[in-house]
């Protein structure tokens, strides 16, 4: 049921809402199988209908962001055109007692290096090129949100790129945990053991939870020490260090330790920019609308949404598929400021919050390719003076600095100096409309 529940609310911002409405809505979940959702409906037509002109589109994003394929089912027994019949099951099964649970869309070429992961991508990557030969077991840690479930997908898509032969599984403990029980009621736990011994490379998300259960955690110990001796590649995830997982035994942490330890810090403001830039890039692929997103509405994403790319990620998914819908029947292909803080409400608190100067600096030096330090430096070169000229006139016009400050925070500069510039500012947005309409973008952004 979670997975169409999550399904729904994606094709929602997909499609616009009286196709929605009418075809999507009334749909009836009836069960998950495996990477399969089978959804259904009394209503042949309303079946016929979305099989010719939905589905596979639906699928096509579906697959691509959550590895999931919706499949129609009648509730009408004598209609075998959509029934799940026993062999797909059975195919289904078979695959499944290895199936990789891998995302395609995580991959080495979509994640954005910057220096705060750089470290972990050279790992993974070495991992996936020399699976068990360089860093075995991977143990990868950070906060929740920053990117290590992308890598360690990345690391079982590139295994099976380059050898399709490999048994390549992935899951988190939890799943580990609920796959236990259910061997252990059915009295099969020598089958569940075997299957995890005869993988080829196992990568296992969330460890800090495997202290939580006792016959799991015993099953893990013993599965992870035979994979080691046979020299199969284990890659492990986790939101804590080996050291501040409660209750984890000497022996599996100096084991975890032993490979390869490696973290993703937080990303700073610069960082989040580019990580927007790249996911941007990648939605103009899936969209019919080429959007444009100025450089204050990434900002505007990047400085509010801090802590967690999953969730920035979330809600540039949010902002294209409100303006998809909203934009749907007309020429407009521009998601302007006001138009982002309307379609990202639930995502973004919009209280009121003073800006900073260092703030506008900051915002400023990226959208005009500069570094901090040029800004505030002594450089009077057109490409460092006009943009330091902007960045004063906006901290003039949001912030209740006085001139004096202002012209300490750029390097030093006289009083007099900031003046020059503000009123060299508003001479460009007397003469310049276009000009004018960027400055006051930029103006109402900070305030």
């Amino acid at each position: 049921m979670e997975d169409f529940e999550r399904i729904k609310k994606f094709i929602e911002t997909v499609l616009d809402k009286p196709t929605f409405d009418k075809w999507i809505s009334p749909l009836s979940f009836i069960a998950s199988v495996n990477k399969i959702v089978l959804i259904g409906s009394t209503d042949i037509k309303k079946l016929s209908w979305i099989k010719q002109n939905l589905l596979n589109k639906i699928n096509d994003n579906t697959k691509k962001e959550f590895g999931l394929t919706l499949k129609l089912v009648s509730f009408n027994d004598d209609d075998d055109d959509f029934l799940l019949d026993d062999t797909d099951v059975t195919k289904t099964r078979t695959k499944s007692s290895f199936d990789s649970n891998l995302q395609e869309k995580y991959t080495f070429e979509s994640f954005v290096q910057l220096d705060q992961n750089r470290m972990a991508y050279s790992f993974a990557h070495s991992v996936s090129e020399f699976p068990a030969k360089s860093y075995n077991p991977l143990y990868i840690y950070s906060d929740v949100g920053l990117g290590k479930t992308h890598l360690m997908v990345a690391i079982g898509n590139r295994i099976l790129e380059n050898n399709k032969t490999l048994r390549v599984l992935y899951l988190t403990t939890n799943d580990l945990m609920k796959e236990y029980v259910e061997y252990t009621r059915h009295n099969k736990v020598s089958a569940f053991t075997e299957k995890y011994t005869s993988v080829d490379i196992l990568l296992i998300d969330d460890i800090q939870y495997i202290t939580r259960w006792g016959g799991t955690r015993e099953q893990f110990y013993y599965i992870f020490n035979k994979l080691i001796q046979m020299e199969k590649q284990i890659v492990i995830c986790s939101d804590k260090h080996p050291d501040n997982i409660p209750d984890l035994e000497h022996r599996i942490k100096s084991r975890f330790e032993w490979g390869g330890l490696v973290d993703i810090l937080h990303y700073d403001l610069e960082g989040r920019i580019a990580i927007l830039k790249k996911k941007i890039d990648e939605r103009r692929k899936f969209f019919n609308n080429d959007f444009q997103i100025p450089e204050e509405v990434i900002y505007f994403l990047a400085s509010s949404i801090k802590d967690n790319i999953r969730k920035l990620e979330g809600a540039l998914n949010r902002l294209i598929g409100f303006a998809n819908l909203k934009f749907s029947d007309t020429k407009n292909n521009i998601i302007t400021l006001p138009f982002a803080k309307e379609a990202l409400k639930p995502f973004i608190s919009l209280s009121k919050k003073p800006s900073t100067q260092k703030g506008i600096q900051e915002f400023i030096a990226q959208k005009y390719n500069l570094k901090f330090s040029d800004l505030i430096s002594k450089s009077n070169k057109h490409d460092i003076a006009f943009p330091r000229q902007i960045a004063m006139y906006i901290c003039k016009k949001v912030t209740k600095i006085p001139l004096h400050e202002i012209g300490n925070n750029f390097g030093g500069k006289h009083h007099s100096t900031v003046l020059h510039s503000i009123k060299k500012i508003e001479k460009e947005i007397e003469n310049d409309y276009e000009f004018a309409k960027e400055i006051n973008s930029l103006v109402e952004l900070f305030k």
